[in-house]
């Protein structure tokens, strides 16, 4: 039984350490297809490509310090117009547990290897791990980030709005 408790205790922990609950890797040419022609997110030159271990770990790593440098512009935005805190948080991304996540890999039109990140924590969604979930509205319930691995940039960070 002991030993039962230690091993859920570090799955546990390695979820929270990862900081999401759930996520998948869509290293598909379909949705690549998809993002470039439906939802108009990538452009028309994109190729898709695989995405290692070390690389999504490395992109994890890159998508948290970006959350954590657009929830700070969030917050000190509203400060500075003297609006309440609470007023950002309906802006901000919350703790990466709260959603599921999507990684989308590609290369961009110099080459370099790019992720298209989704993020939301709407359950209603049950193709999500073989289909991209597009929401219009919705808040900080669904959010993006664009990473450049190859620099290890972020290109951009946000939520949805709100109707």
């Amino acid at each position: 039984m002991r030993e039962l408790t230690t091993i859920s205790l570090l799955l546990f922990s390695l979820t929270i350490c990862k900081g999401q609950s759930d996520f998948v890797v869509l290293q598909d040419q379909k949705t690549v297809d998809e993002l470039i022609s439906i939802f108009k997110i990538l452009p028309e030159s994109t190729m898709t490509t695989s995405l290692s271990t070390t690389e999504l770990d490395a992109a994890t790593r890159l998508m948290t310090k970006c959350i954590t440098d657009y929830n700070d512009q969030i917050r000190e935005g509203f400060k500075k117009r003297g609006e309440k805190n609470r007023y950002a948080r309906m802006y901000q991304i919350m703790s990466l547990s709260k959603y599921k996540v999507q990684f989308v890999p590609y290369l961009n039109e110099k080459g370099e290897k790019e992720i298209w990140i989704n993020g939301f924590c709407s359950n209603y969604h049950t193709d999500w791990k073989t289909e991209i979930v597009h929401a219009f509205d919705g808040g900080n319930c669904y959010f993006t980030v664009r990473l450049n691995l190859t620099n290890n940039k972020c290109i951009a960070v946000g939520t949805n709005g709100y109707a």
